[in-house]
């Protein structure tokens, strides 16, 4: 019950980095950069001073902590590329993919059942991501790249899932989630590099945006999902992550007036039917495992 709350806070605290990148005035390489720079300096300091680091970690698992890395930035970059270079529409409802490559991997590396209430669950939810986004998809030459940018996206996030999965069976969080994101901060630094960007001369506001970026999203956010992948089915993890455009539309319309209509709202309950199906049984056991226990 606690990891599932916990997830679900995690869910709300990832919904709001579109409403952060928005205020942001930065090029999507210095966002980037600061944004996970920020955060590797503070894991580090506190991973240090609470004595979460050893000095002799297991050294031969690195190699999934800095693959793990590589795949967040990977993933990140695609996603912005994509959101430029095609409709949010259609990255919101290719990126909704993610599950399924979730699924596929967690089967072959973990041994994680695929069961028919998870398949119902995941197609309720893609049904309510599709009616929230469906009169705004337009599939064209013009924007294929970004279409095919958006699914690689959502491979690459399943990837980083799967290869922080495998880490943290032999480390614990905080020194797993430093090591990650200085390697994807170093990522970032070498196309803020290649790109020529300056990393400052920006307004008060995209500083906020930053800090807020960093505490939210990735620290109550991802951090607490890679708290979570060590005790929680991957697939689940990843079918659960369709509520965050619902909940990120319900922020936009909040902070930035954005128009809900009612086709919003049947897509909000759809996609929490999908959800809540999925985690039902696990509400009233003491500890949400794998789904094939549920």
């Amino acid at each position: 019950m606690l990891h599932t709350l916990l997830y679900f806070l995690a869910l709300v605290c990832l919904s709001t980095s579109p409403n952060w990148a928005k205020l942001n005035h930065m090029p999507v390489e210095v966002l980037g950069f600061w944004r996970l720079t920020l955060a590797a300096l503070l894991m580090g300091a506190w991973a240090f001073f609470s004595k979460r680091i050893s000095f002799s970690p297991p050294w031969r698992y690195l190699r999934w902590v800095v693959l793990s890395g590589v795949f967040f930035f990977l993933h990140l970059w695609t996603y912005k590329y994509a959101s430029k270079t095609t409709s949010v529409s259609n990255t919101m409802i290719l990126f909704a993919s993610n599950p399924f490559w979730a699924s596929i991997g967690g089967a072959f590396f973990f041994q994680e059942k695929i069961t028919r209430r998870l398949v119902f669950s995941y197609v309720l939810a893609l049904l309510g991501i599709y009616i929230l986004v469906h009169h705004q998809i337009e599939f064209s030459k013009e924007g294929i790249q970004g279409d095919v940018s958006a699914l690689i996206s959502a491979a690459f996030y399943s990837a980083y899932m799967l290869t922080g999965k495998k880490a943290r069976e032999h480390m614990n969080n905080s020194f797993f989630s430093f090591v990650q994101y200085g390697v994807c901060a170093l990522c970032f630094a070498g196309t803020v590099l290649f790109t020529q960007n300056s990393v400052t001369g920006y307004d008060q506001i995209s500083w906020v945006a930053v800090v807020g970026l960093v505490l939210l999203p990735t620290f109550l956010g991802h951090f607490s999902l890679t708290y979570l992948v060590k005790h929680m089915n991957l697939t689940v993890l990843s079918c659960g992550k369709l509520l965050e455009p619902i909940f990120a539309s319900i922020m936009a319309y909040f902070i930035f007036h954005e128009q809900l209509g009612a086709h919003s709202w049947i897509a909000f309950l759809l996609t929490a039917s999908g959800v809540f199906i999925l985690f039902a049984p696990g509400l009233f056991k003491k500890n949400l495992g794998d789904e094939s226990k549920a």
